[in-house]
């Protein structure tokens, strides 16, 4: 047989090889016959009858400017938002560390307050009152008029008509699973010693200081469908069992307990969850270097995008709530 016979004969060979492989290829990336689709199956799925349409913000860390050299993030596109649907029967809204700390609307902001050795040392009270009293009531209210589930995370029973929805909860939650065992015992001496030299904790009040309840707006307060976490596996099941795997977080602080607290975003990130947080339902803890302009709660904002989910504006979840809540009202007419 003559070399260039040969030559021919190898090269039709490994033609019909790679045909081959490319025909029953199933690798990690799709073959251009596997992307195409009909016309049909391409167009955006239409909004169900749980779904709400909104901005979802995110912050886009990229591209590098390399001219930029150790700036390089002076490239990153930043902050931006597409409107996407939202499945509510995915998604709850969790209220977390919502505190009043002894104040009320008509409460003094200073040494004559109710819990002033308290508060001398935790600075967000001012901007938490806010978010309680004028933005949360109305979310939560729109949140559950529409039919998502409100979800009362990293806490237990604290009110007396707690009582029923608690008690369900801890039911339907099951017993725990096996203490991690691979742990210090007892409470390190050096946690009470830190908290002294950071916090200057604890502190007694003045003996002349008035006895406080603890109170929160009625909307923030556990009813109806609602349900009641303590633990992380305790959340997980009860969301499990509901079908959701997106938990948008607000509360108190977003750049600590809501990161890293029982049923914060670090353990329900872990368990696969996407955990988003409205930007005007929470608080962050500042410092003396970014209190002003609130420095903190830009960078727990932007660390939430980029780590754990999304950002939602409160206003235009609140309004995306309540247009769904009147359609479902109207079409039951």
């Amino acid at each position: 047989m003559s070399k260039g016979l040969t030559k021919l004969l190898s090269a039709l060979c490994f033609a019909l090889l790679f045909a081959t492989v490319g025909a029953t290829y199933t690798g990690g990336g799709p073959s251009r016959a596997a992307t195409t689709q009909p016309a049909d199956a391409q167009k955006p799925k239409e909004a169900n009858q749980t779904t709400i349409s909104l901005p979802w913000h995110m912050y886009r860390h990229y591209p590098a400017d390399f001219s930029k050299w150790d700036a390089a993030a002076l490239g990153f596109n930043g902050w931006d938002s597409e409107v996407r649907q939202l499945d509510l029967s995915r998604t709850c809204l969790a209220l977390m560390h919502f505190p009043d700390r002894g104040l009320t609307p008509d409460s003094e902001w200073g040494p004559d307050c109710q819990n002033p050795a308290y508060l001398g040392t935790v600075e967000w009270v001012p901007r938490t009152m806010d978010v309680v009293t004028f933005r949360m009531p109305r979310l939560i209210q729109a949140a559950r008029d529409a039919g998502m589930l409100v979800a009362h995370v990293g806490m237990g029973k604290r009110f007396d008509t707690d009582a029923p929805i608690w008690d369900k909860c801890v039911k339907e939650a099951g017993d725990p699973p096996l203490p991690d065992e691979d742990v210090i015992e007892g409470k390190p001496a050096w946690k009470a010693q830190h908290t002294r030299d950071v916090f200057d904790l604890p502190r007694q009040n003045p003996p002349d200081v008035p006895p406080h309840k603890f109170t929160l707006p009625e909307e923030l307060i556990p009813q109806g469908d609602d349900i009641i976490a303590l633990h992380p596996w305790q959340l997980h099941r009860l969301l499990k069992n509901r079908g959701i795997d997106h938990i948008i977080y607000t509360g108190w602080a977003l750049n600590w307990c809501l990161w890293f607290s029982p049923c914060g975003m670090a353990d329900m990130g872990r368990k696969g969850y996407v955990c988003s947080a409205v930007r005007g339902g929470c608080v962050a803890i500042e410092n003396k270097e970014s209190a002003v302009g609130e420095l903190n709660l830009e960078y727990a904002l932007w660390k939430t995008s980029t780590m754990f989910g999304y950002v939602f504006e409160l206003h235009e979840l609140t309004h995306a709530l309540r247009e769904h809540a009147a359609k479902s009202a109207s079409s039951e007419q």
